[in-house]
């Protein structure tokens, strides 16, 4: 559905990398706290050793029947040990900190990398949508220009330039309400474990259908509805709504004059199940992976035809999730394309 080509990379360009240097840092709080920990256990350690040596000493001293020298030697023996002893934990001690310092080393590079990824998946984010904002803005800007640069406007040529100017707000709004939904969806106060009320999946789909009728009427395209009496689920309303509309509306951008988008509502097993079939261009199989994300469209053929932001499938998985279903896409490139929602049924 929605795929468009990642418009823009993340923005690395400053000369030092936070994430490089808070892996560092990481790096070095684990090492002092393993050092910290292999220094009082190797302390603890030698403590005991000694205080076992001491008292094996006095014992040897007290029982020794052979006289000062050889109780001599035994306690120079003792003491050999324990430096002994000592040059053992300090070289055990020196290859855990070292070994510690690598493992600490990937750890912080583990324990970053979700970060690293969501700081990531926000700039790709912001800078897809400046790009999306930008375009109709620049067409806007150069049509206006044109047009003052004109000697002479009739009144047609001055009505092309508002209504193509209104194109392309009404574009921009589309695109300002969809961040908004997605902002939306994305709160925290939207994923709570609130008690949710019963609802008939089937009677949500009719509605929402019947809010899209005239713009599949006017695109020529047929709307069909099969749902098997009531498919009750524990959901949020409106937010399901705006998720089935996002998921129908995209079928209808992608399905040419003529054809047809089948919405299916029916029960498998403990699940209620949504489908969104259309008959259109389909997906290559190289986008499917991708088609949830932000201002994805996938190939231009399709990026034509939708002319939309790319955050239908994007807000429609972010709600399924909330409610603890799934979202999922087969496709045959040319054959039309659909989107399959499933939630735990009542």
């Amino acid at each position: 559905m929605h795929r468009s080509k990642r418009f823009a990379a993340p923005a690395t360009g400053s000369r030092s990398d936070p994430f490089r240097t808070a892996r560092l840092k990481l790096t070095l709080l684990y090492l002092a706290t393993i050092a910290l920990v292999v220094s009082v256990l190797s302390w603890a350690l030698y403590e005991f050793h000694a205080h076992d040596v001491e008292g094996l000493e006095r014992r040897r001293s007290a029982d020794e029947m052979e006289g000062e020298r050889l109780a001599e030697d035994a306690r120079a023996g003792l003491e050999e040990y324990l430096e002994h002893l000592g040059r053992s934990i300090i070289v055990a001690d020196a290859i855990t900190i070292a070994a510690g310092g690598v493992l600490g080393y990937l750890l912080a590079a583990r324990t970053l990398r979700p970060i690293k990824e969501a700081v990531e998946a926000e700039q790709r984010f912001f800078a897809n949508a400046a790009h999306d904002l930008r375009t109709p803005l620049a067409v806007m800007q150069s049509e206006a220009e044109v047009a003052l640069r004109s000697r002479e406007l009739d009144p047609k040529e001055a009505r092309s330039v508002i209504q193509s100017s209104l194109e392309e707000l009404r574009r921009m709004s589309g695109m300002v309400e969809q961040i908004l939904d997605l902002a939306k969806t994305r709160s925290p106060r939207a994923s709570g474990t609130r008690s949710l009320p019963r609802l008939d999946l089937g009677a949500l789909a009719a509605e929402t259908l019947q809010r899209l009728a005239r713009r599949a009427e006017e695109r020529g395209i047929r709307m069909t509805h099969d749902a098997s009496g009531p498919v009750l689920i524990a959901g949020d309303a409106p937010a399901l709504e705006r998720a089935l509309y996002n998921v129908i509306e995209n079928a209808i951008a992608y399905t040419p004059r003529g054809g047809c988008v089948t919405v299916r509502v029916r029960r498998d097993g403990g699940d209620a199940v949504l489908d969104v079939a259309d008959t259109g261009i389909g997906i290559a199989p190289e986008d499917l992976p991708h088609i949830t994300e932000p201002f994805f469209r996938g190939d231009k053929a399709r990026s034509v035809h939708s002319g939309g932001a790319g955050l239908g499938l994007t807000i429609a998985k972010t709600v399924v999730d909330e409610h603890r279903g799934s979202l999922h896409v087969t496709s045959v490139p040319g054959s039309g394309a659909t989107v399959s929602l499933r939630f735990p049924a009542l």
